[in-house]
């Protein structure tokens, strides 16, 4: 199976974590103008050494990043935007014949109604012709737009800083709510897009905004995408194994396979609603890091297998296989099994994740705070340290929200086989394997951190946030057209629906049943 490789980070430089401080020297703030100034040259002084700082941090080369995504000379003459800027492209690598799971007494059934006579070629061309139609128009104004969403976040994250250090409870929400914000679009809608190539062929290939650039070193890392998860990880967990093998037993993002211990297990329904709500409120460095790290070391050792050579070392991350029917896949790895493979004497897991995690944990956990302590003392840091502590939960809280009821749900599917990639069912399978959120509007987008055309992004991958905002409406009214089920719902809504999924209470529709 040939597959094109996305690079796919998610960008954040700003993040943070918080305390308190007595109301007394909080008022006396609130009154004096001169504290204002000098907290609002905090985020000032924060971005002047941040980069320096934080390069200390760096990821050893021992993770050999290369490995991961190699780019090969072929361009694809069907996709001639992709030699403009010099696009990456992904080698032939391990065809993985996944097997979703599926219940033991489910058996395959008729086809859906809507499958029945559903004219799959005729769909496939029109959506290939709003692709031309839609990455035609991608110019200058794409990356205007992108810079003007990057432009809203430092505004929100600058706010989040200067009112850090003020408090009248135990907590500032506007600055939390600012911090967090600002880290979760950061992520989503920046580093998402941009390391996906939606705007490569625009910028140019040194532009910093090409998808071979961004967040590529310690110093761009920090600027371009401070977070817990390692860029190079991303891109093989995110941008090759989740979007080419979207809903597929080897997709490291299906909840089915992840939660299946919660969904069998036999503990009361309640308790499992709080298993979730624990992941929600800190999955990025829980579950995402050390997975995402866990996917690239595989794929290290799957490329370096295929080539005869020695795999010995490669891959600290030895997990069994995954429970339940998902074919030749392991088990997803957390910050639980770093944990217990220190307490059994191999601390090879946490080396490699610790080292991804101290640049993130410092800045903005140590650095950031200590700043507003050299400048304004112990009370007004820890009260700063406490919003950037709020703004960690709640930035996991909102991402969490926004990223995972986008392929969950009883009405989503999922797969037991692998498909061509770029083929008319690839296309139909990010259709019905994938969830849009209410659309339209920058504001309302800006929140949902542009994931919520998931439909069309999961469809052509590398094309601009403005481009799927545009193409929606289009696509919606194709699939309406043919009878292809196009899910569109209350983020909310979506949210009560992927928790049922991850307590066992629903299961996902499966392809291959006829569902």
């Amino acid at each position: 199976r040939s597959k094109r490789y996305h690079r796919g980070c998610d960008a954040f430089r700003g993040d943070c974590t918080s305390a308190t401080a007595p109301s007394r020297v909080f008022q006396n703030l609130l009154t004096s103008s001169a504290h204002m100034m000098r907290l609002a040259c905090v985020a000032l002084v924060a971005v002047a050494v941040g980069p320096d700082m934080v390069g200390a941090f760096a990821p050893a080369s021992a993770f050999a990043p290369g490995l991961a995504a190699r780019p090969v000379a072929r361009v694809s003459a069907a996709r001639p935007f992709a030699a403009v800027g010099g696009a990456r492209r992904a080698p032939r690598v391990l065809d993985l014949q996944a097997t979703a799971a599926i219940q033991q007494d489910q058996e395959p059934g008729q086809l859906a109604e809507w499958r029945q006579n559903l004219d799959l070629k005729g769909w496939a061309n029109e959506a290939r012709g709003l692709e031309k139609k839609y990455r035609a128009m991608q110019g200058e104004d794409d990356v205007k737009h992108m810079k003007k969403m990057l432009t809203w976040s430092y505004v929100l994250y600058a706010v989040g800083l200067a009112t850090a250090g003020f408090a009248q409870f135990p907590w500032n929400p506007i600055s939390a709510i600012c911090l967090s914000t600002a880290i979760c679009v950061r992520w989503t809608m920046i580093g998402h897009h941009v390391c996906h190539g939606g705007y490569s062929a625009e910028v140019g290939i040194e532009n910093r905004f090409h998808r071979a650039n961004f967040a590529r070193g310690p110093v761009r890392r920090f600027i371009d995408w401070c977070d817990w998860m390692l860029p190079e990880a991303w891109d093989v967990e995110h941008n090759y194994k989740h979007h080419f093998e979207l809903g597929e037993g080897s997709d490291p993002d299906l909840l089915e396979r992840n939660a299946h211990n919660v969904r069998t297990a036999t503990r009361p329904k309640a308790v499992k609603y709080m298993e979730m709500f624990m992941l929600m409120v800190m999955w990025k460095w829980f579950y995402y890091s050390p997975n995402t790290l866990k996917e690239m070391y595989e794929r290290q050792e799957m490329l370096a297998t295929k080539k005869g050579e020695d795999t010995a070392g490669i891959n600290p991350y030895k997990l069994p296989p995954a429970p339940g029917d998902f074919g030749d896949v392991t088990k997803a790895a957390t910050i639980k099994y770093v944990l217990a493979e220190m307490l059994s004497a191999n601390f090879a897991p946490a080396k490699s994740l610790f080292s991804v995690l101290a640049p993130y944990f410092t800045a903005h956990f140590v650095i950031t705070p200590l700043v507003f302590y050299v400048l304004f003392g112990q009370a007004v840091a820890m009260c700063a340290f406490a919003n950037l502590a709020a703004a960690e939960v709640l930035t996991n809280l909102h991402s969490f929200l926004i990223v995972v009821p986008n392929h969950a749900g009883e009405d989503v599917y999922r797969f037991k086989t692998a498909v061509k990639v770029k083929s008319d069912e690839f296309y139909l399978r990010a259709v019905i394997g994938s969830v849009n959120f209410k659309t339209g509007g920058n504001v309302n987008d800006f929140m949902h951190g542009w994931l919520n055309y998931q439909i069309e992004h999961h469809m052509f991958s590398d094309m601009s946030m403005l481009s799927y905002q545009r193409m929606a409406p289009e696509m919606k009214a194709l699939c309406e057209k043919y009878g292809v089920p196009y899910v569109q719902e209350n983020v909310f809504t979506r949210l009560r629906k992927t928790l049922q999924i991850g307590v066992g209470s629903r299961s996902m529709k499966v392809w291959e049943n006829g569902d």
